[in-house]
């Protein structure tokens, strides 16, 4: 904690923040080599991304925590709960490391950008392990789960959950809608 801090104190002084200052003035981060059309859409997804993946998560780790006293965490329900729980959390940490870099990006402003840098090197490796986790729980409780999948009744009426995509069509549109605003109005 001392050590995060220090090096967010420091932000000033750091080759991130020099960058920002030295390099060519740009409205959009310099990766995007000022293709406005790009970054509009990585500032899209990754903020569309961020809130449907804590949405999932949060869904699952109620579920969980609501089941507790019912289901065994070696149950096959409880392992799909926490694999989906596990790759929302690392979607929701990668794509809103992003997210937060892409709203955050202000050339005026290096101090504040480099700290928003640096603040997602320290979120990738969190999302990472969110991701390990979700791959070695699929991997160890795929043949119990697959088992239990088989079982009658076949097949599963997806279409009458569609009206549950609702909240997450809305996130999508209105995500696109401040995307497309920022970029325009800046």
């Amino acid at each position: 904690m001392v050590t995060a801090l220090l090096i967010l104190a420091t932000a000033a002084n750091s080759l991130v923040a020099k960058s920002v200052v030295d390099g060519p003035p740009s409205l959009i981060p310099r990766s995007f080599n000022d293709d406005a059309s790009l970054f509009l859409f990585n500032l899209f997804g990754m903020t569309a991304m961020t809130f449907l993946s804590v949405m999932m998560a949060g869904k699952q780790a109620r579920r969980i925590w609501v089941q507790r006293h019912f289901n065994h965490p070696k149950d096959p329900v409880t392992i799909y709960r926490a694999i989906l729980f596990f790759a929302g959390m690392g979607l929701f940490l990668r794509c809103g490391a992003e997210a937060m870099n892409l709203w955050g990006w202000n050339p005026n402003d290096p101090v504040t950008t480099a700290r928003v840098l640096m603040a997602k090197r320290w979120i990738d490796p969190i999302a990472l392990c969110c991701g390990i986790i979700w791959m070695t729980l699929a991997i160890l409780g795929e043949p119990g789960v697959e088992h239990q999948l088989r079982k009658v009744p076949l097949p599963v009426d997806m279409w009458s959950r569609w009206p549950a995509l609702m909240r997450a069509v809305a996130v999508v549109v209105l995500s696109f809608a401040a995307a497309l605003a920022a970029v325009c109005l800046r």
